[in-house]
């Protein structure tokens, strides 16, 4: 029996930003000040957390909160696609396919910026679109959902 080993993170040249760039918060970056106090309990704080980690340390569910919320998408797509390349299903929080459905919700105008990042995006949504059977029933419906909304949205 095999020990678990978590994926190996992809490496600053995959991600296509600098290490320097890896070590800063999406605050940083945007000039954002996210006081101490921003910190205390409920969904805010998630938030606040997830601004002030560097992007190199961002999780899924940060990615997911984050892509929601509009901020940081220069720095973060990269991230995602990266992320979604060598998990196409990545969970947040237990929900199969979470991250490429909150990808998928992001403006086809921000993938568009940097048209090699929208390919590589929709190669993901083939890969998925291949692989939605492996998922559970009620999953697999609402990813494959998701995937024809993304096909009607933009066009892969």
């Amino acid at each position: 029996m095999s020990a678990f080993q978590p994926p190996v993170p992809p490496t600053p040249e995959e991600l296509g930003l600098s290490a320097e760039l890896l070590a800063r918060s999406i605050a940083e970056l945007e000039g954002l000040e996210v006081p101490p106090g921003a910190y205390g309990l409920g969904s805010l704080a998630w938030l606040s957390r997830a601004l002030v980690s560097p992007l190199g340390q961002l999780g899924t569910a940060e990615l997911r909160l984050l892509l929601a919320h509009g901020r940081g998408l220069r720095w973060l797509l990269p991230l995602v696609v990266a992320r979604l390349e060598r998990e196409p299903f990545a969970a947040v929080d237990g929900e199969p396919g979470a991250l490429l459905t909150a990808a998928l919700t992001v403006d086809p105008a921000d993938w568009g910026r940097d048209p090699a990042l929208g390919e590589r995006l929709a190669r993901v949504v083939h890969q998925a679109r291949a692989g939605v059977h492996v998922l559970p029933a009620p999953v697999r419906a609402r990813v494959a959902a998701d995937l024809e909304a993304a096909h009607e949205q933009f066009g892969f």
